[in-house]
């Protein structure tokens, strides 16, 4: 039969078992619900990052594109500057040898010669030399110019490329996962609940009910003492 000590204990054990495992599952809700948003997270970083990477390269291309048609700007004025510079040369040195005939029919016609002449020509050729020579000086400044212009653009492409590696330069690294919740243990704490409750249940057991060995003193039998004492057999 039951004590009705241990009903209350063991009452009681079993719902504070019941309590533990409510908690572990709310711990456990509450973990998987945070993994889940971990992952999330990292698949929104995952995506941003790739779209990032992808933007950047496309501002990569259209950096060196637009690069490329600069130096193609540049070097074309220089291929043009060289061309019309070969063009005037060689009117010029038309115009010099039209002269040179020029200076010498007139020279014959007047009976110039000798010195005067030869100066005459001289002259000529010069002017020829002078302008070819304003003509490379006004070549040498522009390929100047356009070395200067090729780094300037050099350096803005990098500038440009720069800025733009600046937001993938690192790349996204997860989370570290959360720790497991602490679980509590209802087998262990409804085993020490109802230990507790079956020592409730004989501490709380009236003496005369407790069978032998009950009430505190030695329990021998329907006999007493004397019988045992005075009895020699059969």
């Amino acid at each position: 039969m039951c004590s009705p000590a241990a009903i209350g204990p063991a009452v009681g054990a079993i719902g504070n078992a019941a309590g533990i495992s409510a908690e572990n599952k709310a711990k456990r809700r509450a973990y998987e619900h945070k993994l889940k948003v971990r992952e999330r997270k990292w698949m929104q970083q995952t995506v941003t990052y790739k779209t990032k990477k992808v933007q950047f390269e496309q501002q990569v291309d259209l950096a060196n594109i637009a690069a490329q048609r600069s130096y193609s700007e540049i070097n074309k004025k220089i291929y043009d500057a060289r061309s019309l510079a070969i063009l005037q040369n060689q009117s010029d040195f038309m115009k010099m040898i039209k002269n040179q005939g020029d200076i010498m029919a007139s020279a014959a016609e007047r009976g110039v010669s000798g010195k005067s002449l030869a100066k005459m020509l001289v002259t000529n050729q010069g002017s020829l030399g002078m302008q070819q020579a304003m003509r490379a000086r006004g070549l040498s400044m522009a390929m100047q110019r356009a070395k200067s212009g090729k780094e300037d653009i050099r350096t803005q492409l990098k500038s440009d490329i720069n800025r733009s590696y600046s937001r993938v330069a690192l790349t996204p690294v997860q989370d570290i996962a959360p720790p497991p919740p602490a679980m509590g243990n209802p087998g262990m704490a409804l085993m020490m609940g109802m230990a507790n409750a079956v020592s409730a249940g004989i501490g709380g057991m009236d003496s005369n009910t407790m069978g032998p060995g009950g009430g505190g003193t030695d329990f021998i039998g329907p006999y007493n003492q004397n019988y045992y004492s005075s009895y020699t057999g059969p």
